[in-house]
């Protein structure tokens, strides 16, 4: 056994009581400490100085501080040509220009911190701390301020780089570095300080990479229409909202899923219209359906052999899949469903017939919409002969259901609907053939019940402020559903729409500018200089049951830019 000597012991204290001292730790008891960390001047380079040559900047706290997300939160404006050294000593945060690095000559420039310092114990962060200093012989003053939001949402979006370019060429923002920097906060709001005077291009971008370059392919951007004009009696200049949009090429497939027999997922940045498709070897049966921007091919490979489709000049290539593992798992079903897996979750070598359907699903139907009843897999035929409509109890042949011409994935339903009475919609086993040849081994059930009229309410909106002879596409939300799309062309400035047999819910009226008429949304595109076409949102009060209850939908006008002195 090893005796330790008494010097030893006493040594061993010490360097423990050292080590305790050392080590920065948070009071204990007293109130809540609230107050930001602060910068002591006299331990810290000069804010503000003129005639800069220092190549290290030394901010020193009062107080012990951490140092975080230094990559996103810490920028220089102008932008560095090299990437900087950003450390924290002590009490002191180090900032220290590459040894390449050449500054601008007559220029100011502003580190900006975000919420990368905080202090150590509560993390209270030092709010709108920047660096400011100038390489000439005085500091710019000039702020433009605004604020960007996402074009479909409206809602702000934080952390974009909004990018100010002295260089007014298309191209500036792809191949070169911009002259200001600034980041939006949580709400969407930035301000580029210290802005010399000048013309300048203004530009929000999504830069996922950080390096202040975009590519169209994979980020958003937002852009004015015109140039920014600083001139040097102003002081303030806010600018019109800067609404950020994706600027994928219209046709560019940019996904492609094909790990799943019997279809093939693929993605494009603007779907306009189908490619031209064709399968080698030409034996592949093929049915193309759409879900806006993401085409879907089903296909039917009966020799599960490897095989590729060709859209427009994109080649796709298939591995073999075996169809035989896929039947085994295929089942036809609702589209709007899913099955539920046994106890202790679902094994790769079960039959889709160990899971269980869901209990059926009561839909409500309104008189001037047509039924759609969803399937999960393209429909080839139906045996009407193994389909039953109960009214309350009673059966009737009185109805139609067929596949719906629009869409391979449903099935329309019709009848003469009756106010306050439910339906009973049983698809009996082998009655529905899909595009396989499989067929429905359940029995498929779906209650549908048609309110009375004091059960639901009428909603009329007056739209205000429409551009006569300009497309609209008018779209009603319960929540996240559509509850239903209406197109128009607007021929006065105000116009009428009344929506009857609504459930009396809260519902959001959606106003989409259809600019091109394409029928659908469409973001922006910056070489074209074309905005992202507006959407207007309302949410709506709750409808009165047999009530017709009328909102009116003001559509605003665009926003002028502001200047200030």
């Amino acid at each position: 056994m090893t005796r330790i000597k008494h010097t030893d012991l006493l040594a061993l204290l010490y360097l423990l009581w050292v080590g305790a001292c050392a080590r920065p730790v948070a009071p204990e008891g007293g109130p809540k400490d609230e107050t930001p960390p602060k910068i002591v001047p006299k331990k810290s380079t000069p804010n503000g100085a003129l005639n800069f040559k220092e190549r290290t900047i030394y901010l020193t706290f009062d107080e012990w501080v951490t140092l975080q997300d230094v990559g996103t939160q810490v920028f220089v404006s102008p932008p560095l040509a090299k990437k900087p050294e950003v450390v924290l000593k002590g009490r002191t945060l180090i900032f220290r220009f590459n040894e390449n690095e050449i500054l601008r000559p007559n220029t100011t420039y502003t580190i900006s911190f975000g919420t990368a310092i905080r202090d150590l114990h509560e993390g209270n962060i030092a709010q709108d701390l920047r660096f400011v200093f100038s390489t000439g012989n005085h500091l710019d003053s000039l702020t433009i301020t605004g604020i960007a939001v996402d074009a479909f949402s409206a809602q702000p979006v934080e952390n974009l780089s909004i990018l100010l370019y002295d260089d007014l060429s298309d191209s500036a923002v792809v191949r070169q570095r911009p002259s200001y920097l600034a980041r939006t906060d949580k709400s969407g709001q930035f301000r580029l300080m210290n802005v010399r005077p000048g013309t300048y291009r203004c530009i929000a971008l999504e830069d996922a990479d950080q390096n202040m370059r975009w590519q169209p392919e994979r980020e958003r951007i937002g852009f004015l229409d015109s140039l920014v004009l600083a001139r040097p009696t102003d002081t303030v200049v806010t600018l019109p909202v800067l609404r950020v949009s994706a600027s994928a090429p219209a046709g560019r497939l940019l996904m492609r899923r094909v790990n799943q027999y019997g279809v093939v997922r693929l993605g494009y940045g603007r779907l306009l219209e189908l490619p031209a498709l064709r399968a080698d070897p030409p034996s592949i049966r093929w049915l193309p359906t759409r879900e806006q921007d993401t085409l879907l091919v089903w296909y039917d490979n009966p020799d599960s052999i490897a095989w590729v489709l060709i859209a427009d000049t994109d080649t796709i290539p298939i591995r073999a899949l075996s169809k035989a593992a896929f039947l085994r798992q295929h089942r036809l079903f609702f589209g709007d469903e899913r099955l539920t897996p046994p106890p202790g979750g679902r094994r790769p070598a079960q039959s889709a017939a160990s899971t269980a359907l869901p209990p059926p699903r009561n839909v409500s139907v309104r008189l001037s919409q047509p039924v759609l009843v969803p399937l999960n897999a393209p429909l080839q035929a139906i045996d009407t002969s193994r389909v039953i409509l109960l009214a309350d109890s009673t059966p009737t042949r009185d109805f139609s259901l067929l596949p719906d011409p629009a869409n391979p994935l449903a099935l329309r339903l019709t009848t003469k609907w009756e106010r306050g009475r439910r339906y009973t919609l049983s698809i009996l086993p082998y009655a529905l053939t899909d595009f396989w040849k499989g067929t429905n081994t359940d029995t498929l059930t779906r209650f549908f019940t048609v309110p009375t009229e004091k059960q639901v309410g009428t909603l009329a909106l007056i739209i205000e402020g429409l551009k006569p002879k300009t497309a609209y596409i008018l779209q009603l939300l319960n929540g996240n559903t559509l509850e239903e799309e209406r197109r128009f062309v607007a021929e006065t400035p105000v116009r009428r729409e009344v929506f009857a047999d609504l459930v009396p819910v809260s519902f959001t009226a959606q106003l989409i500018e259809d600019a091109n008429q394409n029928g659908r949304w469409d973001g922006g595109d910056y070489f074209a200089r074309r905005q992202p076409e507006r959407v207007f949102s309302k949410k709506l009060e709750a409808l009165r049951p047999g009530w017709e209850s009328e909102f009116a939908f003001p559509v605003p006008a665009e926003a002028p830019r502001q200047r200030q002195k």
